[in-house]
C-alpha cells in the first residue's frame, strides 16, 4: 500500500485561497463593480511631494 502524503501548510492555504475566491465570485465581488484595495509596497520608498516654483507662474 502506498503511503498517503502530508499536506502542507503552503498547500492548506492554497486551497483556503481558493474556496475564498470561489465564494467571492459567488457573490459577485469580482466581477468588476467594486474597486480593490491597494496594498502600498513597503519595499520602495514613497515618493515624496514635488516642490511647485510659486515664481515660475
Amino acid at each position: 500500500m502506498a503511503k498517503k502524503k502530508a499536506i502542507t501548510k503552503k498547500e492548506l492555504d492554497a486551497i483556503e485561497r481558493a474556496a475564498k475566491r470561489e465564494a467571492q465570485k459567488a457573490a459577485g465581488a469580482l466581477d468588476g463593480r467594486f474597486r480593490q484595495k491597494v496594498v502600498p509596497n513597503k519595499k520602495r520608498k514613497a515618493e515624496g511631494k514635488k516642490k511647485v516654483n510659486p515664481d515660475a507662474e
